[in-house]
Parts: structure tokens; C-alpha cells; sequence
């Protein structure tokens, strides 16, 4: 058995993850083009034809910027998400609609792909007005042979649910998009900055730090892996280290134990040693 993700892509260029687990594998988000997707699962031997399906969370571009493409070249990939997400995909492109069997509207609180189990919450992200409709946004609990792996980027806050379904993983997916200060003095459009660090937005690295503080189990989490991590507002060290000084007050918590990933060209092992885990950069 293993259990193992392969993040290809995690930035405002563009998200998606391969999510391993026993005989699945699973596609969240598809934010990049279909040649990139095919061309980094060929490299760690991956055939894009063996994917069980694809999960979007939000239908904003760097989420789903593949999506057309990537079901013209495959035949028999579901593709799941929620009822409005589904409807704003295909009003924002009708060609979606020629393959709308393809398409299954997530309604169960908790669903099965072959032995993965799945739960989803909304998460709270909004684009900016109608013009820039998201779905509705939601994150994930992977769940194989008692091994539990969130994941939740483009948030702006967590509520008591979101902390109540995402707590003591195993893993973290999770953003840690901004510094509070860059983002301030970006010399951003004021509403871009508002919209960035409001309720709606993202996590900045200390949102992130405590919200992780609650969730991180000292005997059972061991990979914390920092997603969407600003090119403009923020730095991968930076984001590292804010975790780091806020865990380190956690009692009990040994923080060595804990592997702290973020974006970068390289490839490192997961929980097991049977598979490893890159990052590519757009």
C-alpha cells in the first residue's frame, strides 16, 4: 500500500496535484495546460490514461485553465465537482458542454473512488463579482487505510467546520499565499489588496501559522507542504520560517519530525519510500 501526492503545480500561474493512493490517482484542479500536465506525468512515469478522476475545486483560471483540452484527449475520466462550479464551467466555455456525461455533481457529504475515500467543505474564496463567478469552492480530505491528507488552498479564513473535518492529519496541503507586510506595500490596486486579505481572499503565512498551531497532531502529522505561495508578496523562506517559530510553542510537538515543503525543482519523498513527490514551477 502507499499513499503519496505529487504536487505538478501551485502558484496564481496555475494548480494542480496528483493525489496517489493504493491503485488511484487522482487529479485536483487541472490549472495548467494539457501538454505541461502529460509532459511532468511522463517524466515520473505516470500515464495520464491511468488518472481515476479529476476533482476541481473553483472555476477560476489557474484552476482549470486544461480542463477543455484534457477532456477532448481522454474518453472515460469523471470529472467531479459541485453543481454551481459545473454551471459557471460551462457558461464561461459551452464547449464543456459536449461532455457533460463526463461531469458528476458532488452532493454526499463523503464519496468513494475506488479505495479513497473523499470528504469536501466549502472554503471561503470568492472572485471579484459576477464577472469572475468561482462555483463554489470547496477543499478536500483524502482519506486511505486510516492515513488522512487535507487539502485547502485559495481561502480566505477557516470556520470551527473547516478546523473540525481538517484536524490531526496526516498531511497538510494548505496555502500560504502572502506576508501581510509585502502585500501592504506591494503597490497593488487598493482593492485587489483588500480583496487578497479579506475573508474572501487568501491565507497570509501567520493565518496559515495559527491555523495550523489548532490543526497540526503532535504524534500523527508529518508533512506540512505550503501551497500558492506568492511570487510578488511573500518568499518560501519566509513563509517556512513563520510556521516554524508558531509550531515550535505547541507543547509536546516535536518539530523535527515534522517535514516543512514548499515550491521548488526538486523531488522529495512523501510518507512512503515507494513514491516521492516534485514540484514543478510554471
Amino acid at each position: 500500500m502507499s499513499f503519496s501526492f505529487l504536487p505538478i503545480a501551485s502558484s496564481s500561474s496555475g494548480n494542480s496535484t496528483i493525489i496517489m493512493a493504493g491503485s488511484s490517482m487522482v487529479l485536483v484542479d487541472i490549472g495548467i495546460t494539457y501538454k505541461l500536465l502529460n509532459s511532468v506525468l511522463l517524466n515520473n512515469r505516470i500515464d495520464i490514461k491511468n488518472i481515476s478522476a479529476l476533482l476541481i475545486t473553483h472555476a477560476h483560471y489557474d484552476h482549470i485553465k486544461g480542463l477543455r483540452v484534457f477532456l477532448n484527449k481522454t474518453n472515460d475520466i469523471k470529472v467531479y465537482t459541485r453543481e454551481k462550479t459545473k454551471n459557471i464551467l460551462i457558461k464561461n466555455d459551452p464547449g464543456l458542454s459536449l461532455h457533460l456525461d463526463r461531469f458528476i455533481e458532488i452532493k454526499e457529504s463523503s464519496f468513494n473512488i475506488n479505495e479513497l475515500n473523499i470528504k469536501w467543505c466549502k472554503l471561503s474564496h470568492q472572485g471579484w463579482g459576477e464577472r469572475d463567478n468561482t462555483g463554489e469552492h470547496i477543499g478536500f480530505v483524502f482519506n486511505y487505510h486510516g492515513q488522512q491528507l487535507s487539502y485547502m488552498t485559495d481561502l480566505g479564513e477557516m470556520d470551527e467546520r473547516i478546523i473540525d473535518l481538517h484536524r490531526s492529519s496526516d498531511i497538510f496541503f494548505i496555502e500560504a499565499n502572502y506576508d501581510k507586510n509585502l502585500q501592504l506595500n506591494s503597490g497593488r490596486p487598493w482593492g485587489l489588496i483588500q480583496r487578497v486579505i479579506g475573508k474572501y481572499g487568501h491565507l497570509s503565512n501567520e493565518q496559515t501559522a495559527e491555523y495550523l498551531y489548532e490543526l497540526v497532531d503532535v504524534q500523527k502529522t508529518k508533512h506540512i507542504f505550503l501551497a500558492h505561495i506568492s511570487k510578488e508578496c511573500n518568499c518560501r523562506e519566509l513563509a517556512v520560517k513563520t510556521i516554524k517559530e508558531k509550531l515550535k510553542a505547541k507543547q509536546g510537538l516535536d518539530l523535527e519530525r515534522i517535514k516543512i515543503e514548499h515550491e521548488t525543482e526538486k523531488v522529495y519523498p512523501c510518507l512512503t519510500k515507494t513514491l516521492e513527490s516534485c514540484i514543478i514551477k510554471l
